[in-house]
């Protein structure tokens, strides 16, 4: 089991359905088994997709500008979100999905 808490910010990995193997960003948690999901690129921050917390893997790394402005309300832009995956290294979160 992961030890890391699921928390607004956070960088998560899906390991399941149709976004596995893709490095989302958590926008809101909405319960104790459930979390809102964005990565700017597939799924964009004003349509997040909700996601089991069973089927994600959190990873060690907290965007805190990212979770500041989502705890100030503040507008938070599919660029800033794309950007600072790719700043830490999540850089195949933004590779479009295969269709077929």
């Amino acid at each position: 089991m992961n030890s890391l808490p699921m928390e607004v910010g956070r960088v998560v990995f899906s390991k399941a359905g149709r976004d596995r193997g893709h490095y989302f960003v958590v926008v809101a948690v909405l319960d104790e088994e459930y979390v809102a999901i964005a990565n700017g690129c597939q799924r964009k921050v004003d349509n997040p997709k909700k996601k089991k917390i069973k089927h994600l893997v959190a990873k060690p790394e907290v965007l805190e500008e990212i979770q500041e402005k989502i705890f100030a309300k503040k507008r938070i832009f599919d660029s800033e979100v794309r950007n600072k995956l790719d700043a830490i290294g999540y850089q195949e979160a933004l590779l479009p999905r295969k269709e077929g």
